[in-house]
């Protein structure tokens, strides 16, 4: 049962006088048609407000929650669903806002314009590449699980993959799973203005089958291209044993075309995989070093390490510089500052392997031929981190059991970070495991924030920064 105070009794209450009549059981979001403007100002109170440590039942600080939507809504199955990845995309010409969430068996899509009552509007199941890949795969993964064995909220490779991942560019969903075949599917997201209460089953648009599994999608708006990482069955870019940036030209939004490949060869750097890159950021480099000022670059998080690569030609793109930290278990995913000058990297494995408390690694990249290890931010759970993005100034950090963590990163030429605000999804356990939240997105212009919880499903919040 949620919990609320007097104040926010009297702000529901005060909500649905203007919005109508409306529900906001966190546990059964119901639909509603209503349209609202997308600015700031124009967003409806916030019913859940973070009041002595809580919101809706959930331990937070600055941090207040429109809406939690179930995995039963999301998925329109009673059992066995799990979310994975997130994202967004505001429509140009609705301005409505919406939360792209990976399940693990596609993608459901959810019109957050009215945070309080927010609308599944359509699903996508995910692709069936078995007829090119299905071999290949089941003898070189026979049991791909999530979690290093965790393998309760798993899926075998005959029924799809617990690792989704999605980005947008130019109004399409690129969306890819690993350890499965499925290559990139590619959806016009203008679809979802043809919701009229009956949620749409979507098919994709197009299926770029040049790559089989793949553990991110990676998206430069810039220029043009997508990369594909972690890429373990593919008939070009190498194999499972030199996997690194998979090439994709995706200036014709729906018909994406392959443009190269890039694999790190720098002898005896990488522990796992030689030339894997787990995750990237990539951009038009405008930071400080002079000499890559205008390049493509990419900030790669690879495995024990910092890969920084000029992507520019993508016939022959070639390692800038690279480094590493001594303690790194695995260097999951990184960020950079706006000002392209720090890159900030978390260490999914270090909890678990060292039993140590979670850290933020902060890298000085302002010489992108040599990175240098500043130092890191020392959380105050033992939760694993993982996806981390970057606004303005604040880090947005979703840390699995932790929940959603959000640093001020102004002082980051120094490595000193801080904690500002945070949202528990997991408020009863902060262990070093796979379960809570898996990705968050910051970038709606509304202030909005959305979180994909594994078990727990969809959560809409709204943090209060100065």
């Amino acid at each position: 049962m949620l919990l609320m105070n007097n104040r926010t009794f009297f702000g529901i209450i005060f909500v649905l006088l203007i919005v109508g009549t409306v529900s906001c059981n966190l546990n059964n979001a119901k639909d509603d048609s209503g349209q609202t403007d997308n600015s700031m100002s124009a967003l409806p109170e916030v019913p859940f407000l973070c009041e002595d440590g809580s919101a809706g039942g959930f331990l937070c600080e600055n941090v207040g929650l429109y809406a939690q939507v179930s995995i039963a809504e999301l998925s329109g199955q009673s059992s066995g669903i799990f979310l994975n990845d997130i994202w967004g995309w505001t429509d140009p010409e609705t301005e409505k806002e919406y939360a792209l969430v990976g399940l693990t068996n596609g993608m459901s899509f959810v019109d957050i314009s009215n945070p309080i009552n927010p609308m599944v509007v359509g699903r996508l199941p995910e692709s069936n590449l078995n007829a090119k890949y299905k071999t290949i795969v089941k003898a070189q993964y026979p049991a791909c699980n999530l979690g290093l064995g965790e393998t309760s909220r798993s899926k075998s490779l005959t029924e799809g993959s617990s690792w989704r991942d999605v980005k947008v560019h130019k109004n399409h969903a690129y969306i890819v799973s690993d350890n499965q075949p499925h290559g990139m599917q590619v959806l016009d997201l203008t679809k979802l203005r043809n919701f009229s209460g009956e949620i749409l089953n979507l098919q994709h648009d197009f299926l770029y089958d040049r790559l089989g599994s793949a553990h991110n999608i990676v998206i430069n708006e810039e220029s043009d291209f997508a990369y594909a990482t972690g890429v373990t069955q593919a008939d070009i870019c190498g194999s499972s044993n030199g996997s690194g940036l998979h090439m994709i030209d995706i200036s014709d939004p729906g018909n994406p075309e392959f443009a190269g490949c890039y694999i790190d060869d720098t002898p005896g750097y990488y522990r796992i995989a030689p030339g894997y890159i787990h995750d990237a950021q990539c951009v038009i480099y405008k930071g400080p070093d002079s000499e890559h000022q205008g390049k493509e670059v990419c900030f790669n998080s690879a495995e024990g390490n910092v890969v920084i690569a000029n992507v520019s030609d993508k016939q022959n793109p070639t390692t800038i510089g690279f480094n590493r930290q001594a303690d790194m278990q695995y260097s999951h995913q990184g960020w950079l500052t706006e000002d392209q000058s720090y890159f900030l990297m978390n260490d999914e494995l270090d909890e678990r392997n060292l039993g140590r408390g979670t850290k933020t690694y902060i890298w000085d990249v302002q010489d992108l031929e040599n990175p240098e290890f500043l130092g890191y931010y020392e959380h105050s759970t033992s939760s694993i981190d993982h996806n981390l993005y970057i606004k303005g100034s604040y880090a947005y950090q979703s840390n699995y059991n932790a929940g959603l963590q959000i640093l001020d990163i102004t002082n980051v030429a120094a490595a000193s970070l801080e904690r500002v605000a945070y949202f528990d999804t997991q408020p009863n356990t902060d262990t070093a495991n796979f379960k809570g939240t898996w990705s968050n997105y910051p970038f709606f212009k509304s202030g909005l924030v959305i979180l994909s919880d594994i078990e727990s499903g969809l959560f809409i919040v709204k943090p209060e920064l100065e």
